[in-house]
């Protein structure tokens, strides 16, 4: 059973270690320059200290092909289009994909496009970063779930490991929305051009934060869904956790400011770069499933528009928390005053 990581990245290249390391036979399709800091091998470490040097790993040529049995796609979710071509020349009738974007609708260009294959969906619950040119660090806690399917069951059994926790889950579509809600921040922290430690750890972001979390909790309410705890406090919970003064959040939510304090999110990185965000199948899928449900989520859409606004040069970054409040604030009560 060959695997395939369509991607390597830091995710990517992660869990392609992860899977060479547990004996499975794992290619990779990456960029030249990732290529080259790989090729020499892979060392992956995390949090807990466990540690595997030297994994050897393998890139697809198209001289050296295997058949596909489950590729793993681990670009961005802007890329999936744009991976298509590739995707034509490596996808069997059999292989089985399974796509690892953060947020909704993604996944539907590859079941659109391949719609006699199985096509899975993934949650990467943790954060990955580069220690040095091939050594990758798991810098949180969290674990890789997959959506329960018989062809991958007892795939994702042999790739669980300490380095990379990983199941299967039946109830997918509360985990995708648990995770939605903690990818909520990406934008925030692009907006702040500061590390997710320091924004954590400023209230003014955090209530922002939270405001963004309770339209997105009254879309899975709508949708009765009873969303899974994938960090020390309920889904439920951190909303209120996050407003709680500094003096009080500091002490109860160690677990959440134990983050690398250099960490940014990935939004802030295609921002910084200029390049297109994920914010669409983000926060966009918040107000797009609340619109559907008739529930209003007038936070989330004016940090789409805020975001849409940075990526078409109209919009500066770097907004302090005041800042930020101000130009919600402002975008929802336009927008309000053009629906009356």
């Amino acid at each position: 059973m060959t695997q395939l990581v369509f991607g390597a990245g830091l995710v990517g290249g992660y869990l392609a270690g992860a899977l060479s390391a547990q004996g499975l036979t794992t290619h990779l399709v990456a960029r030249p320059n990732i290529q080259a800091k790989l090729e020499a091998g892979l060392t992956l470490t995390d949090l807990d200290t466990h540690r595997i040097e030297s994994i050897p790993l393998r890139f697809h040529t198209a001289e050296h092909s295997d058949a596909v049995s489950v590729l793993w796609l681990t670009v961005k979710c802007t890329a999936v289009a744009a991976s298509l071509v590739d995707l034509q020349t490596l996808i069997e009738p059999n292989t089985v994909v399974i796509c690892c974007q953060n947020g909704f609708g993604s996944d539907q260009i590859i079941r659109d496009a391949f719609p006699n294959n199985t096509v899975l969906n993934a949650v990467v619950g943790f954060n990955v970063a580069e220690q040095a040119a091939g050594h990758l660090h798991r810098s949180t806690d969290g674990k890789l779930v997959v959506e329960w399917h018989p062809k991958v069951a007892r795939l994702i059994q042999q790739l669980n490991c300490d380095l990379l926790p990983a199941t299967c889950s039946r109830q997918f579509l509360a985990d995708q929305w648990a995770k939605l809600q903690l990818n909520l921040a990406n934008p925030v922290n692009a907006l702040a051009d500061i590390p997710v430690k320091a924004m954590t750890e400023d209230r003014g972001y955090r209530q922002i934060i939270a405001d963004l979390m309770q339209e997105l909790l009254a879309v899975t309410k709508a949708l009765q869904l009873e969303l899974p705890k994938i960090t020390a406090a309920p889904p439920s919970l951190i909303p209120h956790l996050m407003r709680l003064p500094n003096f009080i959040f500091t002490r109860i939510a160690q677990k959440m400011l134990a983050i690398d304090p250099t960490a940014r999110t990935s939004m802030w990185w295609d921002v910084s770069q200029g390049k297109q965000t994920e914010i669409e199948f983000l926060n966009g899928a918040v107000v797009r499933e609340g619109k559907a449900l008739g529930i209003d989520c007038p936070m989330n859409a004016a940090i789409v528009r805020l975001i849409r606004q940075v990526e078409a040069g109209q919009q500066t970054i770097g907004l302090s928390a005041a800042e930020l409040q101000t130009a919600l604030s402002r975008s929802v009560s336009k927008n309000d005053s053009r629906s009356n």
